[in-house]
C-alpha cells in the first residue's frame, strides 16, 4: 500500500501568487481593467505601466458613454493600452488582464466575428507587428491598481493621462511594493 503526502499551500504562499510581480529587466508591465457604470450607460478602462523595480512610470484612464459588453470593454482597454505604449516608445510590455477571456482570445489564433472581434483584431495586428508586446491573464487580486484607475475614470477628464502616482493609487502601490 503506497502512502502519498499531501501538502497545503500555506495561506501567505497562496497569496504571493495572487499580487502583483515585477516585469523583468528592460521590460515594463502593464496591468489594464474596465469598469462599467450601467446606471449611466458608460464605461471606462484605466491601465498602468511600472518598471522592472515597480515605479510608476505612467497610466491612463479614460471613459464614454455607450452600452459595450464587459469583454468588449475589456478588449478595448487593452487596445488603447497597446497603442499608448507605441505612442510612448515603450518597446518591451507585458500586458495583464484579469479578463481570461480577453487573454485566451488574443493569444489564439480565433477571432470572433463580432464586434468583439473586430476590437480583438486589432490588438492581434498590434501583437504580431511588435514582438516585444505580450499578453497574459492576472488574478482580479493582483490588478487592484488597474482597477482604481479604471473606476476613476469618471472623476477625471476623459482621457486623463497620469505621469504621477495619484493620491488615490499611492497606498496601493505601496502595499504591492512591500
Amino acid at each position: 500500500m503506497a502512502v502519498y503526502a499531501i501538502t497545503q499551500t500555506p495561506w501567505s504562499d497562496y497569496a504571493a501568487h495572487v499580487s502583483w510581480s515585477k516585469p523583468p529587466p528592460s521590460h515594463l508591465k502593464c496591468n489594464v481593467d474596465c469598469a462599467l457604470f450601467n446606471n449611466i450607460s458608460a464605461v471606462g478602462y484605466g491601465f498602468c505601466f511600472r518598471n522592472s523595480t515597480g515605479h510608476f512610470v505612467s497610466g491612463m484612464s479614460n471613459f464614454t458613454h455607450c452600452n459595450l459588453l464587459p469583454a468588449e470593454a475589456e478588449a478595448w482597454g487593452l487596445f488603447e493600452a497597446m497603442k499608448f505604449a507605441l505612442d510612448n516608445d515603450m518597446p518591451s510590455v507585458i500586458f495583464e488582464s484579469d479578463c481570461k477571456t480577453i487573454v485566451d482570445i488574443v493569444n489564439s489564433h480565433q477571432v470572433p466575428q463580432n464586434e468583439l472581434g473586430d476590437i480583438i483584431s486589432k490588438c492581434k495586428d498590434l501583437l504580431s507587428s511588435h514582438t516585444g508586446f505580450v499578453v497574459n491573464h492576472v488574478r482580479r487580486q493582483a490588478n487592484k491598481v488597474a482597477h482604481s484607475i479604471a473606476r476613476a475614470s469618471l472623476s477625471h477628464p476623459s482621457p486623463n493621462v497620469l505621469y504621477d502616482v495619484p493620491d488615490y493609487l499611492y497606498s496601493l502601490i505601496i502595499n504591492e511594493m512591500a
